[in-house]
């Protein structure tokens, strides 16, 4: 089961979320319930798509927790 966890009677869900990083601005592409989808998005995206094929290394694939905070507080 691609996206799920099991961990004592609870199941954890999530997705992978597909971003590309321009000029310091970061650009949502889109959330998928697999890796394999996501990675085949981001292969369309690095070989035919003007201005991502130029910079096929800009794109971020990161695995996301479902219901939980992901805000990161840098330490001051």
């Amino acid at each position: 089961m691609d996206g799920k966890i099991f961990l004592e009677n609870e199941v954890m869900q999530y997705v992978y979320q597909l971003t590309y990083r321009d000029e310091g601005n970061l650009l949502p592409i889109g959330y998928f319930g697999s890796w394999k989808k996501a990675r085949n998005v981001m292969k369309k995206y690095r070989s035919t798509l003007p201005g991502f094929k130029e910079y096929p290394n800009y794109f971020i694939l990161k695995k996301v927790k479902l219901d939980e905070d992901d805000y990161y507080f840098p330490e001051k």
